[in-house]
């Protein structure tokens, strides 16, 4: 199984947004489609999944932290759908699970469990 990983997007939290008023310093998030080449019993076919990284630089110190799910949507459009729902969103790598098992529970298009 071979898997790319491509850049979708980021976006960085402001003073607006909760996280930034308890934690000084930057927040960056950055978001991935993560692309899986599946071999079948008759043909290879695609299964795309998501990582988020989340930056978090203060005075020099920078901690990371980020969260990958592989293979969680069969369609590339709604990977793209999905992605830009969660950057505009500014979906943490914490919550971007409990985000995609909601999403899977309204659309059928998602193969979370």
């Amino acid at each position: 199984m071979e898997t790319i990983k491509e850049f979708y997007g980021g976006t960085s939290l402001d003073c607006n947004d909760a996280e930034c008023i308890m934690r000084k310093g930057k927040i960056e998030l950055k978001y991935y489609k993560i692309i899986s080449d599946i071999m079948g019993k008759k043909h290879k076919h695609q299964r795309f999944g998501i990582e988020v990284v989340k930056k978090h630089v203060d005075n020099n110190i920078v901690t990371e932290e980020k969260k990958e799910i592989f293979n969680c949507i069969e369609k590339e459009e709604v990977a793209d759908r999905v992605l830009e729902l969660l950057k505009v969103n500014k979906v943490s790598p914490i919550n971007v699970v409990d985000v995609l098992e909601d999403l899977s529970v309204k659309r059928k298009s998602l193969l979370i469990r």
